[in-house]
């Protein structure tokens, strides 16, 4: 993948970054917090690739706990974000503190590259193993796909028809009624890697995501805007995202629900890590530590409306407990075929909507 080809490069060009001699930071977040606030102004620099606005206000969550830091939020589509991360390090320009991206394999080559520091953090052990990076990457979110629609669009047969299978997509009624995304992102694998398992072509396969596209939905580069777009009532549907958003703008009063087909993908989204060449040591580790912690969890579901990883921490979320929707079964993404067919299938995902459209 790109991503790969960047990193193969610098390392014969610069060789691996981070790799300095080793620096010690405190392992207690008072004194993190002490030494950000002393020696890097409480500044941190999140670079992500989910939405902005509900992970702002994650970040408010943290700069009241942590009163004078300051966490400022760069946001780009998860491959241009990667790239120009990767090309600031190698630059020695350094921007971010901690990097977020819905690629777990991104953030794994960046780990074998170096480019990650090596933190472990004080609740480690109650991330799952399948959702951390050994000590250089941790998601603290488990992130689910789902259809999210507005509920002034859809009527309550639709819903049901779209709630039984995703197959339901294909009603003739729906033509030309909701959106797509041929971004070339984690959310976006997710799905494409179930719908193009060997398991389940009879079921899914080429040919129904041909037939998806021959409905003629609009076809949005970046998803969040897609989401955007359904939340103003011009689509009335987004086939498949990530809940977590539909659920933060449900909050805020948004005529916008979802439907979780059973079985939907999960795997770990928004791998985080601290950059090997972070400006704000200190601050990106404490940051790290809060997003990880049972603060960060309560924050996680109460701003961004998503399920958290920290094992111990109960589904507190509103929209969990209110709207009472089916619990489908998981259907757990398989990060090693995500290794080596990333770009195939993001190719192949390209040519369907070009060929279909």
């Amino acid at each position: 993948m790109l991503i790969r080809s960047l990193l193969a490069s610098a390392m014969l060009v610069l060789g691996p970054v981070g790799l300095a001699a080793a620096q010690t930071y405190p392992n207690d977040d008072a004194q993190l917090f002490a030494s950000a606030k002393a020696k890097e102004e409480g500044k941190v620099v999140w670079y992500l690739n989910q939405p902005l606005e509900p992970l702002r206000l994650v970040a408010n969550e943290f700069e009241k706990q942590y009163p004078g830091m300051k966490v400022e939020l760069q946001r780009a589509v998860g491959g241009q974000l990667m790239q120009k991360f990767v090309r600031e390090s190698d630059a020695r320009q350094n921007i971010a503190d901690v990097i977020q991206v819905s690629d777990p394999v991104m953030m794994r080559d960046l780990a074998q590259g170096n480019y990650l520091a090596h933190w472990k953090i004080p609740t480690h052990d109650r991330i799952p193993a399948g959702y951390r990076i050994g000590d250089q990457a941790y998601s603290a979110i488990i992130t689910d796909m789902a259809i999210l629609y507005n509920s002034d669009k859809l009527k309550p047969e639709e819903v049901a028809i779209l709630q039984k299978s995703w197959e339901g997509v294909l009603d003739p009624r729906f033509k030309g009624r909701f959106a797509i995304s041929s971004s070339r992102s984690g959310i976006a694998y997710a799905g494409l890697s179930m719908f193009l398992d060997p398991a389940l072509k009879s079921q899914y396969g080429e040919k129904f995501l041909a037939k998806v596209v021959q409905q003629k939905p609009a076809v949005y580069s970046d998803g969040a805007v897609a989401l955007d777009r359904v939340v103003a009532g011009e689509q009335d549907f987004y086939f498949w995202f990530t809940e977590g958003p539909a659920v933060t703008k449900w909050m805020q009063g948004a005529p916008l629900r979802w439907i979780e087909p059973s079985p939907r993908p999960a795997y770990p989204n928004a791998l985080q890590g601290v950059s090997s060449s972070a400006p704000h040591p200190n601050g990106a580790r404490l940051l790290q530590n809060w997003l990880n912690s049972e603060a960060g969890a309560r924050a996680l579901q109460d701003r961004y409306g998503v399920r958290t990883s920290l094992e111990g921490v109960p589904d507190t979320r509103k929209a969990a407990q209110e709207l009472g929707a089916p619990q489908p079964k998981d259907y757990p993404v398989d990060l090693e075929r995500w290794a080596n067919d990333y770009d195939a299938t993001q190719d192949l995902w390209a040519k369907i909507v070009k060929q279909n459209r």
